[in-house]
């Protein structure tokens, strides 16, 4: 089993089980998770102001599916979710269960395919590992998909996620797009980098941007390369806001061999546009990187 969170939800699913399909908006979304032959499982979310009346909710989920062509359809009870199961026209069972988290104010529905049956263990598993993860004390909100285990600031908005063989990247904005923090992890490393970890970081810094403080460190095992840039020339914004400043950390994990780097472009700190809680990376059960 391998752990997800999204949307501040958080599961835990067979590791042959991929995210196949996601959706950014916190208000309304799913995602879709795959195996090797087919979607296994979709989980969506939807913001509402108070709990639901979920035992007449899924009631009208099971008269809509008899109306839509299920067979066989029941009620379940499931690692205390309500749920309602059916067999589809080609002969698979499908399996759906709906629960409220308060603390989000979401309402939450997740729908399992099992295309031999229904495989009641594994169901009660993955519902029981759903669990809500509200913002740290220190406004901090986790996310963890695609290999990337990370830290950013509450209220940030997921502007865009990248996950495509050797390479994943989460883009977080916040105080009116004046900050922007971003994680990545890269693969395949022999193939691209031909150069120590901290040149190839010099060139992810914003074009008329100036290095003004590097260093190397050493931490259980793996060599983290720290950057600050800010802007050369100063813009009108700059005189409002303060000279906006690039820093990034990133490093080669000796576990799988990829490189990881987080990374916050904003004004600087002391300027009330980026005043927030430290961000963090995570590559092993050896390393959490704070900037």
């Amino acid at each position: 089993m391998q752990s997800w969170v999204w949307r501040q939800l958080r599961l835990e699913l067979p590791d042959d089980w991929e995210l196949l399909q996601f959706t950014r908006n916190p208000a309304t979304g799913r995602c879709a998770f795959a195996d090797r032959y087919q979607f296994r499982l979709e989980l969506s979310w939807r913001e509402v102001p108070g709990a639901p009346d979920l035992d007449r909710m899924i009631s009208d989920y099971q008269a809509r599916l008899d109306t839509d062509g299920l067979q066989e359809t029941r009620r379940l009870q499931c690692a205390g979710w309500p749920g309602v199961s059916g067999v589809l026209p080609d002969g698979r069972t499908t399996c759906r269960y709906g629960a409220h988290f308060g603390d989000l104010q979401c309402l939450a529905e997740l729908v399992f395919l099992w295309p031999k049956g229904r495989h009641e263990p594994l169901e009660k598993e993955v519902l029981a590992s759903v669990r809500p993860e509200p913002a740290t004390p220190a406004g901090q909100v986790h996310w963890q998909a695609f290999g990337l285990d990370l830290l950013t600031r509450s209220g940030g908005i997921l502007e865009h996620c990248t996950a495509d063989p050797a390479f994943a990247q989460f883009n977080f904005s916040s105080g009116r797009r004046r900050v922007w923090e971003r994680f990545s992890r890269r693969g395949l490393v022999p193939q691209w980098l031909t150069e120590p970890v901290g040149q190839w970081q010099r060139r992810t810094a914003p074009r008329g941007f100036r290095v003004v403080f590097e260093r190397d460190q050493d931490r259980h095992g793996h060599t983290v390369s720290w950057l600050r840039s800010e802007r050369s020339a100063l813009r009108f914004a700059d005189l409002w806001l303060g000279r906006r400043q690039f820093e990034a950390a990133a490093w080669r994990c000796p576990r799988d061999g990829r490189v990881y780097q987080l990374s916050r472009e904003a004004p600087r700190p002391n300027t009330a546009a980026v005043a927030g809680p430290p961000i963090a990376l995570r590559c092993c059960a050896d390393l959490e990187v704070t900037l």
